[in-house]
């Protein structure tokens, strides 16, 4: 083991004696006790592992060590900054993402939605209807004609147009079954 030499004893003071009051000092600023710490102790190694280098010789060994720590809790802040503002530009697009998707679901009309699928379903059920079936229901829902005039055109009992009514309005029913 080697002895300890001066410079080493020097410095151990100041660690012990300015350690609490730098981590403290880093605290005001940064708000988080671990990340004090961390600054404190990366800049006394800092200063430690480049005492040799010429940048480094100074007399006031604690205030150099305090320049250090003022600079790290300046870099950590800035981080944080940088890091709010990315935050910040992703929540800006989110929240326009959501407000777009707000605005189309509420321009989305559910009864136009599937007008046209449900209108073509009609149009090819109706033209596999047999004709007379086809004839009795363009007249009852299109002319609007009422039951006992539509028997007369077709010379058949008004229980005979409620037949073909109900053969075609079931018909519809069946290939409706998932729009209704």
């Amino acid at each position: 083991m080697t002895p300890i030499t001066q410079e080493e004893n020097d410095f151990n003071h100041i660690f012990r004696s300015s350690k609490n009051g730098f981590i403290q000092f880093a605290y005001s600023y940064l708000g988080n006790m671990q990340d004090a710490e961390d600054v404190v102790m990366e800049s006394y190694i800092q200063y430690w592992e480049n005492k040799d280098k010429e940048t480094f010789k100074s007399t006031n060994i604690k205030g150099y060590i305090f320049t250090i720590i003022r600079n790290r809790c300046i870099d950590v802040l800035e981080e944080r900054k940088n890091l709010l503002q990315k935050n910040d530009e992703l929540h800006r697009h989110l929240i326009g993402e959501i407000e777009i998707n707000i605005s189309s679901l509420k321009g989305c009309d559910p009864s136009e939605l599937f007008t046209s699928e449900i209108e073509e379903i009609v149009n090819d059920t109706i033209k596999t209807l047999p004709n007379r079936t086809r004839e009795i229901f363009y007249e009852r829902y299109l002319e609007q004609k009422p039951y006992k005039t539509i028997a007369e055109n077709f010379g058949i009992s008004v229980k005979g147009v409620e037949f073909h009514i109900s053969k075609s309005l079931n018909m519809l029913r069946k290939n409706l079954k998932d729009y209704l």
